[in-house]
């Protein structure tokens, strides 16, 4: 009997071992990327643009004249973080280097805090709207009195609307247009005052995606 005993014990126990591993939960099934691409986490976007910018201001400008179109490139990258399928946040630098029809060469740097929104999650449409500082270098206004070139920090302003191709994969590519402002304030000539200049930057461009 003492036989008999140790054989059932070995069964109960095998039975006790069966029975917890049915109730252990079973293994997640494997993320897609498509899913993966839609959960929260950092993004990076690196690219590039044809840029057109042009000093203006208030109404006096009208006789005190406005600045010449200036075509250029820039480069621009954006660090964000998806929030939920329909909102990214981040951070945007764009640096616009150009030279004017005089020769100066001017330079100017955004530095913004940036919303992306996405009206409808399973399409590529974008809205994105920052607001910053901006760094201007040897900025030259035209004007009949002479005005000294200017380095100033400014308000920065950036609305614009893209589109985002392979939107669930890793590696993506998209691309945008964009319009980005510089608030320089007042500019004070040998007689008169420039009230409320600002730099407007028009832009279209493309970018790489990584997320």
């Amino acid at each position: 009997m003492k036989g008999f005993r140790e054989i059932v014990l070995i069964l109960g126990l095998a039975c006790v071992s069966v029975a917890a591993r049915a109730q252990e939960a079973p293994p997640a099934a494997p993320v897609s990327p498509a899913a993966a691409a839609e959960q929260p986490g950092l993004w990076l976007s690196v690219g590039g643009t044809s840029t057109t910018l042009r000093g203006d201001c208030q109404e006096d400008c009208v006789a005190h004249g406005t600045g010449a179109y200036i075509q250029t490139g820039s480069v621009k990258g954006i660090l964000g973080y998806r929030v939920n399928p329909h909102m990214d946040a981040g951070i945007e630098v764009s640096w616009v280097p150009t030279d004017t029809q005089a020769g100066e060469t001017v330079r100017s740097t955004f530095l913004l805090a940036t919303s992306q929104f996405r009206p409808w999650p399973s399409r590529g449409l974008f809205l994105n709207a920052g607001m910053g500082m901006a760094w201007v270098r040897n900025f030259s206004f035209d004007s009949p009195d002479p005005i000294p070139d200017v380095t100033s920090k400014a308000l920065g302003l950036t609305y614009g609307v893209g589109w985002d191709f392979r939107q669930s994969k890793r590696l993506g590519f998209q691309i945008f247009a964009a319009q980005h402002m510089a608030a320089m304030g007042d500019f004070q000539t040998a007689g008169t005052l420039i009230e409320n200049v600002v730099v407007n930057y028009w832009s279209v461009g493309g970018a790489i995606v990584i997320r």
